[in-house]
């Protein structure tokens, strides 16, 4: 961050007792770290990052695609063989640095539909996080930046009463958008698909321009705005040590009082780790993967799994690494007009790239600022989908859960490319991608333990298609995207297919493609369907009755003290949206709680 702050080095910190050691500075970590030392003067709080800090030049909208798979500022995860992808092994990047997944994600802010909440707050017995009581906090969260021009506010206009100015996070449309942009409303509208003019209004049914939390054309992160250089120098009572990752929770009985740390990258073979103490709470926001991985390694979790590992059990919880949900993600690219600028051309052309740095670093404008940060967002009802026979097959729970008036089928990123295209293409080509991210799946997947080693991945089965509505999903999703790809407005500028199903006799004009024939049409999900980047539930949060949780709506971790879980593990539903949101409610939700219980105290003896 700022050239004067330093993290301390970790052997200076052994034996040392805090009040409060949140392991993991993702995106809930450091709000809840900034709520808890703001709050708590006389506390002191240790955030424990295992990556690095995140350099400006990670800012940048329009260099998100090259950073966002690469193993600088990532966990490079893989999953194992999913056995209904064909054994395909997929690659699955989580952000590692200060702010987490805010630093590398492609921004969008997307709240999703009133009832994902609503739901959520019966799931977990918890009012907290209905619609209604959950929109202050998101407002709260927002400075919102329309930049809409006058004559594009038919395609773009906040809905009164549902936005504020003055939070920390900017968010908006955007005052450039890519060129495609246009023709992607255009064909959405050919398509049938009336426009929405503000999907971030509890109601995302239709199709809008999206909405991202860039600030000044530069990436808006937790970090950045609960942790930068001013926010830091304030804050006395906070220590951030980067580089260094929790190997172990220490344990006195049922009760966390602190943790075991380890360089992330190992120095020496003998690399000695350090014991660092709480005498509040330990608070987990390690993301999906990495807490409950930290609970297995600590002896929380399935006890048959852990006994085979040779690993002391300390509380028997079989919901530990349990429950994966994820969106999953597909999508078709084509080569289009040239004429329309796009970000292909622009990584591909060394003098058009810097000219485009030039105009960036001179005032935040320009392609740099553009691409990554513009885009048309589709949320329909799939009515095939709805009659399909793998939708009656479902339980009448599940029915009108898929059923509920503002919760989409699925969603269709439009944007310049490529994206999950990796075969030859031209570098003077303009690219167009239709992205489908598959929403509302059904299967169920599970995390383990490779070995005991804590620098060693764990063993992670998201189980993609194993349940039929899954498949039928993906299918109606695809033939959504061939249905835009085949509307007027795309079809009179796509050149030749790059990615997409084709009839047998594979030719690469879009004729080949139809949406007629389902095998064809599964088959291409079955090559070429990936995660959905928004993973969640292997920490999952359930009411008080619920006996297959980790946590309850307290975020304690079930029959143990001083040990709270509060990132995308705890979430219970896959919502329809892009997870960040849920990510900072549960940040605001969990500091909430702890304030609540610790300034108690403190009120008492004044």
């Amino acid at each position: 961050m700022g050239p004067k702050w330093k993290a301390p080095e970790l052997k200076h910190l052994d034996k040392q007792a805090f009040d409060f050691i949140i392991v993991g500075g993702g995106t809930s970590g450091c709000l809840i770290a900034a709520r808890l030392a703001t709050a708590l003067p006389q506390k002191r709080v240790l955030l424990v990052e295992a990556g690095g800090e995140i350099d400006e030049k990670d800012l940048i909208p329009g260099l998100t695609k090259p950073r966002f798979g690469s193993s600088e500022g990532n966990w490079m995860y893989e999953t194992l063989p999913q056995k209904e992808l064909n054994g395909r092994v997929i690659s699955y990047p989580r952000g590692r640095g200060i702010g987490g997944c805010s630093g590398n994600n492609f921004m969008a802010w997307v709240r999703g539909p009133v009832c994902d909440y609503d739901d959520w707050a019966k799931l977990v017995g918890d009012s907290w996080w209905s619609w209604d009581n959950v929109l202050p906090y998101m407002k709260k969260l927002e400075d919102f930046q329309p930049s809409i021009q006058a004559e594009k506010s038919n395609l773009a206009t906040p809905t009164p009463g549902f936005h504020s100015q003055g939070g920390l996070f900017a968010v908006g449309y955007g005052p450039e958008w890519q060129p495609i942009i246009e023709y992607c409303m255009q064909a959405g509208q050919e398509c049938g698909h009336a426009i929405n003019l503000d999907n971030n209004d509890g109601d995302p049914i239709g199709l809008s321009i999206a909405q991202f939390n860039v600030n000044n054309g530069t990436r808006v992160t937790s970090g950045s705005v609960f942790l930068g250089p001013s926010e830091r120098t304030k804050l006395n009572n906070l220590v951030i040590i980067t580089e260094t990752m929790a190997s172990k929770i220490l344990f006195d009985g049922k009760r966390a009082i602190g943790v075991e740390l380890i360089p992330t990258v190992a120095m020496t073979k003998d690399d000695m780790a350090v014991s660092i103490y709480a005498s509040e709470e330990v608070i987990l926001t390690a993301g999906c993967f990495q807490s409950p991985h930290l609970l297995l390694l600590s002896g929380v979790g399935p006890a048959e799994q852990l006994s085979q590992l040779g690993i002391p059990v300390v509380h028997d919880l079989p919901a530990v690494g349990q429950n994966i949900q994820d969106h999953s993600a597909l999508a078709c690219e084509f080569i289009i007009d040239p004429k329309i600028k796009g970000h292909n051309q622009l990584l591909n052309d060394s003098e058009a790239l810097k000219t485009a740095e030039k105009q960036y670093i001179s005032n935040k404008t320009g392609p740099l600022a553009m691409f990554g940060a513009s885009a048309s967002i589709l949320f329909p009802k799939l009515s095939r989908l709805l009659q399909s026979e793998e939708f009656k097959a479902l339980p009448r729970s599940k029915q009108d859960f898929m059923n509920a008036d503002l919760r989409p089928s699925t969603e269709i990123w439009m944007h310049s490319g490529p994206l999950f295209y990796t075969g030859p293409c031209p570098p003077d080509a303009s690219v167009l991608v239709l992205e489908g991210l598959c929403q509302n799946n059904l299967s169920r997947g599970s995390l383990g333990l490779k070995s005991t080693d804590p620098r060693d991945m764990p063993e992670i089965d998201p189980e993609y298609l194993t349940h039929p509505y899954d498949i039928r999903i993906a299918i109606e999703t695809l033939r959504e995207i061939i249905k835009l790809a085949r509307a007027p407005t795309f079809a009179s500028i796509i050149k030749s297919i790059l990615l997409g199903p084709r009839a047998k006799h594979d030719d690469n004009k879009l004729a080949s493609m139809t949406g007629e024939d389902d095998d064809v049409l599964e088959s291409f999900v079955r090559e070429t369907l990936t995660q959905g980047f928004h993973s969640m539930s292997t920490c999952v949060m359930g009411s008080e009755k619920e006996t297959n949780k980790v946590v309850g709506a307290d975020f304690i971790v079930d029959g143990l003290q001083g040990l709270r879980v509060a990132d995308m593990s705890v979430c219970p539903i896959l919502t329809s949206n892009h997870t960040q949101i849920n990510a900072y409610l549960i940040g605001e939700r969990c500091a909430e709680l702890v304030l609540e219980q610790h300034q108690r105290p403190l009120r008492a003896k004044m």
